[in-house]
Parts: C-alpha cells; sequence; structure tokens
C-alpha cells in the first residue's frame, strides 16, 4: 500500500509542472515562409483590374507597377480606357511613370489633353521618368498647358532630365510667367544663361531669381569665373539682406577647402550688406 502512494504522489508532482511547463511556453514565431504573400502573376494582377472594387483595383496596380516589364503597361492603359474615378485614374498615370516603359508614351501623350489639370500633370512627371527621345518633346508641350501647375512641372521635369536642348523654351517660359523655369535654367544654361537671367534681378521677385542662381553656384562643371560674375551681378544690383542670406547659405555649404574667387566675394558682400534692407529694395 505504502508503494502504490509512493507511485501516486509522483505523478500527482509530476502533472503539475507539465501543465506548467505547457502553459508557459510562448508559441513558435513563424517562419518567413509561412507569413511571404505570393505576388501576384501577370493574369491575377490584371483580373484584379476588372473589378468593381477600388482597393482590388489599386492591388492589381501596384502589382503591376512591381512587375514592371512591358507587358504591364497595357492591362494598365486599358484599365483607364474603361474609365476610372478620379483618385484611381491619378494613381495609375502616376504609377506608368514609376514604371518607365517607352510602351506607355503613346497613352500618356494622349492623357497631356485630358480635361483635369491633374492628370496632365502627372502625364508631364511620368513622361519624364521614361528614358526615351520622344518624352522631352512632350514634356516640353508642358510649358504651353492653360494651367499653371503643370507649366511649372513641365519646367521642372527638363531641368531633372537634364534637357539642354531645351533652354530657349524654358528662358521663354521664364519670361512668360513661368517662375519654376528659372531653377532649370541654373541647372542646364551656360554664361550667357546666367547674365540673361541677371537681366531679371530688379523685374522679378528674388525669391524666383535666387533658386536659379543657386543651381549655377552649385554646379561642378560651371568655370568660377561666371561664379563669380553671378555673385558681383547679384550684390551690385540688389544688396538687400535677402541676398545677403542666400550667400551666406551658399558660403556655409561649400567645402572647407574651396579657396575660389566666388567664394571670397561672396564672404565679402556679407561682411558688407547691412542687415537692415535698404528703402526700395528689391524683393
Amino acid at each position: 500500500m505504502k508503494f502504490k502512494i509512493r507511485i501516486f504522489a509522483c505523478a500527482a508532482a509530476i502533472v503539475p509542472w507539465a501543465a506548467l511547463s505547457s502553459a508557459g511556453a510562448q508559441p513558435r514565431p513563424a517562419t518567413p515562409a509561412a507569413t511571404a504573400v505570393r505576388p501576384l502573376s501577370l493574369r491575377e494582377a490584371t483580373q484584379r483590374l476588372q473589378s468593381h472594387d477600388p482597393d482590388e483595383i489599386l492591388e492589381g496596380v501596384d502589382a503591376l507597377t512591381r512587375l514592371g516589364t512591358a507587358e504591364a503597361v497595357a492591362p494598365l492603359v486599358s484599365v483607364i480606357h474603361n474609365g476610372l474615378p478620379d483618385d484611381l485614374l491619378d494613381v495609375v498615370v502616376a504609377k506608368l511613370g514609376i514604371i518607365g516603359r517607352p510602351e506607355a508614351i503613346d497613352e500618356l501623350s494622349t492623357l497631356l489633353h485630358h480635361r483635369r489639370p491633374a492628370v496632365r500633370l502627372h502625364a508631364v512627371t511620368s513622361l519624364s521618368q521614361i528614358r526615351d527621345e520622344r518624352s522631352r518633346a512632350l514634356v516640353e508641350s508642358g510649358l504651353r498647358d492653360s494651367d499653371s501647375a503643370v507649366r511649372a512641372e513641365a519646367a521642372r521635369a527638363l531641368g531633372r532630365i537634364n534637357a539642354r536642348g531645351s533652354l530657349q523654351l524654358l528662358q521663354r517660359a521664364f519670361e512668360r510667367n513661368v517662375p519654376e523655369a528659372a531653377e532649370s535654367i541654373g541647372a542646364l544654361g551656360d554664361a550667357a544663361a546666367a547674365d540673361r537671367l541677371l537681366e531679371s534681378v530688379g523685374h522679378a521677385p528674388l525669391s524666383v531669381l535666387l533658386p536659379g542662381f543657386r543651381r549655377f553656384l552649385d554646379r561642378r562643371d560651371l568655370a568660377d569665373p561666371i561664379k563669380l560674375r553671378i555673385v558681383e551681378q547679384l550684390v551690385s544690383r540688389s544688396p538687400t539682406t535677402q541676398v545677403k542670406a542666400f550667400l551666406q547659405e551658399w558660403v556655409r555649404e561649400l567645402p572647407p577647402a574651396d579657396r575660389s574667387r566666388s567664394r571670397a566675394r561672396a564672404e565679402l558682400a556679407i561682411r558688407q550688406i547691412n542687415d537692415a534692407p535698404r528703402p526700395g529694395a528689391a524683393r
């Protein structure tokens, strides 16, 4: 009897420990393979575009964008033709640029004439992301758009794609009230372009001009005498606190080893320009 009691006591002692051990055990983390979501195939993504659920359509659009192949463009063009709500259309047009395939150029060129400025703006941006000889001329056409935001994006886009052949168009656009062209002129222009932009000091707001001059000054391919002339002319034409602050920021971001004449002239101007704005100073 005593033997049986001892066996029972041992078993009773073991059970609680086993229960505690089981209760306190932490679940094993799921392996990446178990949690990974299988990407949609081209066919599955295309099928999502036929849904009436906007979330499913977006899922298909995103999947096609990740695929990024020439075959991914045609389904997106088709869904545009079938009709989309405004917000979805904006997304699809932007995604065509992210994909960056030349197969989208024909559709994007058509969208440059869309009734909504937002679509035209996205079309300009997307065209600038596609490396194709046709893209530049199509982006240039945005400079003539009736909407100021579209014109501004076209001007910026030409700078982003280093469209040096578009410099004269950008200069004309700037003179026809596309102020955003100034920065692209600074990114693309030569000494003559800098002089032409300097002629606007006193006639156009400095807030519009200074981004263009900053691009000129930051360029490594531009000789220091050209930068020196920009600094001298800016200070001569507009010795204002705004120009002083502009030069201070530029000098502050130059490498410490820079010993250029343009830097020295800027530092001199910083010391000479009074902090109090003069009456009638250029804006």
